[in-house]
């Protein structure tokens, strides 16, 4: 299940659509032009955002620039549904960061299939520019990060040749955040792998200004759920499970493995998934580590893995259906970086 927002000015195309997505078990929210779905992007993070070019308010190509100008909304994929079809509209959208591009009148079979593609292939990572001492600046994307180190990929053509203990800088700037960040590091790592050259860089923390922005950086993956927090497997977090199945409540017993911002994985006894294999929603309680505060989250089941000591549940934390979801999700923030620091 995922969380959509529907971008479309159409009364009537925007019920289709969402009878059909909400069939396939995703939730739809709707905003009917640009400005309105800009304050709803303030408030949720969606899985993905269906958008219709011909909104009033905001046109949408100039929504989609300023979302994947925005360091927190880039990450969200963008399904154009457009009645748009000349050339030079679709390489527009494609352009400014459109993940695709699909042309009115719309198949609804075709709509799934395009939706479940682009949610597969996850969010879009984080893009920050790095700078040695002499050469071009170069943009790669952030695949792992904590208080001392911070992992970058780049493309293999074109990315920087950098030696082992090269200085260098990491800058990101977006209309989210309030200033610059600026990390000044040094090469610690290179790994290759075909498409892709990843170099490890040492964070340097000396001084107030530094440790600013090394908080801001990790404030940002976090806001951005994309910075999971792997819990000891010897010092398990017990997690107690609440489910309606087959017309009665159940209560499962389980542990945490890892939580990000987003949600969490779950391990479950084999034997659970007989109840849980029709069930798409349920509701966990666990304390985090140094908190006696216990949390309650509603959440989705996103997918199962088994494994040798159970099955590992991949859930996402359900805002609309949490009360004081805001309350519980600054915990967990604070728990995060508190890791990551």
């Amino acid at each position: 299940m995922a969380l959509i927002l529907l971008v479309e000015d159409s009364r009537v195309t925007a019920e289709i659509m969402r009878v059909r997505l909400t069939h396939a078990g995703h939730e739809v929210i709707q905003a009917w032009d640009g400005r309105e779905a800009l304050e709803k992007l303030n408030g949720v993070r969606p899985n993905l955002i269906l958008l219709e070019t011909m909104v009033p308010e905001i046109d949408g190509v100039e929504l989609l620039q300023r979302i994947k100008r925005d360091a927190v909304l880039s990450s969200i994929p963008v399904l154009v549904v457009s009645a748009r079809s000349h050339e030079d509209d679709i390489l527009a959208a494609l352009s400014a960061g459109a993940d695709d591009y699909i042309t009115k009148p719309i198949s609804l079979r075709e709509l799934q299939a395009r939706v479940d593609l682009v949610l597969s292939q996850g969010p879009e990572p984080l893009r920050i520019a790095v700078r040695g001492d002499s050469g071009p600046v170069t943009v790669g994307e952030v695949v792992g990060a904590d208080g001392r180190n911070a992992s970058v990929r780049f493309h293999h053509d074109g990315a920087p040749r950098f030696a082992i203990g090269d200085p260098a800088k990491l800058s990101l700037s977006s209309p989210s955040l309030e200033k610059t960040i600026e990390l000044t590091t040094r090469i610690v790592s290179r790994a290759e792998a075909e498409p892709h050259r990843t170099f490890g860089f040492r964070i340097q923390r000396r001084g107030r200004v530094a440790r600013e922005m090394i908080r801001a950086f990790l404030d940002l993956i976090g806001r951005r759920g994309s910075f999971r927090v792997m819990l000891d497997p010897e010092d398990p977090i017990p997690v107690q499970v609440l489910v309606q199945a087959l017309g009665e409540s159940h209560e499962l017993l389980g542990t945490l493995v890892d939580i990000s911002m987003g949600g969490a994985c779950l391990q479950l006894k084999a034997d659970a998934d007989g109840l849980l294999h029709r069930v798409d929603s349920l509701e966990m309680r666990f304390c985090l580590p140094g908190d006696d505060t216990p949390l309650t989250l509603t959440v989705n089941i996103r997918h199962r893995v088994a494994g040798t000591a159970g099955i590992a549940y991949g859930v996402r934390f359900d805002s609309e259906g949490t009360p004081d979801f805001l309350e519980q999700h600054e915990q967990i923030s604070a728990f995060l970086l508190q890791r990551m620091g």
